[in-house]
């Protein structure tokens, strides 16, 4: 059964570094995703309800929401249109919603926000989000042209 306390990584967190609301309900995988991208880069928040998410978001500057589609209290799309309904940064905060259904992905599709298929390939899904937030280093690597993408 998934915890139902909030689990914070603040180990590396430091104000120049994207943060990265994620939301699943499953403990394993949220904190094998809160490791990847703390590796990658970026200041995790990480909890397993919808509900206490829209709390966390409202309470820090987020880069990023990555939020499960299904969850025990309430789905991804009911967590999409909260954020949004909250106003400022949140309206605008990209989102992608991790899903294994097509009702998800159509959802996702109906709000304008990014999904990834379950099961999902990890380097997949740094490259979305790197798409979406880039990290302080990708930002200044002459590499990337300063955090672009080329245009094709």
């Amino acid at each position: 059964m998934a915890s139902r306390a909030p689990v914070r990584y603040l180990g590396g967190k430091m104000p120049d570094r994207p943060s990265i609301l994620v939301v699943e309900d499953d403990d394993d995988c949220r904190m094998v995703l809160a490791d990847l991208l703390e590796m990658s880069g970026y200041s995790v928040i990480s909890c397993g309800e919808a509900h206490r998410a829209v709390e966390l978001a409202k309470q820090n500057a987020l880069a990023l929401v990555l939020v499960d589609f299904m969850m025990p209290d309430a789905d991804g799309g009911w967590l999409v249109r909260s954020l949004r309904a909250q106003g400022g940064s949140l309206a605008e905060v990209p989102v992608v919603l991790t899903t294994g259904s097509s009702a998800g992905r159509e959802i996702a599709e109906s709000l304008g926000v990014r999904s990834l298929e379950k099961p999902f390939d990890m380097n997949r899904l740094l490259e979305l989000v790197r798409s979406l937030a880039p990290s302080p280093e990708e930002r200044a690597s002459p590499a990337t042209g300063g955090g672009r993408r080329p245009q094709h």
